[in-house]
């Protein structure tokens, strides 16, 4: 399953207030990264990178380079897909992970963001939070 996590499933997962079902999902995903992938826009590890310590930023980079995975550039998705879903109503930042979920062709984008949680009918991917995600690892 190819799955595009919204920052703050990061944040929450190894910020300071973290969320279980988000601490969860990243464990699980990158025990399994055989079997599930990831993809990271370079907008998120901007925002993860302004919501975090130092430290714990530092743990992130650690993650994400330990899992091989690489950080796409914002530049790489086509300027039509963002303006589709700012059309749908999405403010820009929203709109961009919405895009470089489509343009990944990802299975799901992960997020506790209420805008995509509300507004997620007929998009090309699921909209899912840290919760459902997780459920749908553990059925594979």
């Amino acid at each position: 399953m190819l799955l595009v996590l919204d920052s703050n499933e990061y944040i929450f997962a190894l910020g300071l207030h973290k969320k279980h079902f988000s601490e969860k999902l990243i464990e699980r995903i990158f025990s399994s990264l055989s079997e599930n992938a990831i993809r990271i826009p370079r907008m998120v590890v901007e925002e993860v990178k302004s919501n975090l310590t130092a430290e714990t930023f530092k743990d992130f980079i650690l993650l994400i380079r330990k899992g091989a995975i690489p950080v796409d550039e914002d530049i790489s998705v086509p300027f039509e897909l963002g303006v589709k879903y700012e059309t749908l109503g999405f403010k820009a930042s929203d709109a961009l992970i919405g895009a470089y979920a489509e343009y990944v062709g990802a299975d799901a984008l992960v997020s506790e963001n209420r805008h995509f949680l509300s507004r997620h009918a007929n998009l090309p991917f699921k909209v899912l939070t840290a919760e459902q995600a997780l459920k749908a690892l553990q059925k594979r």
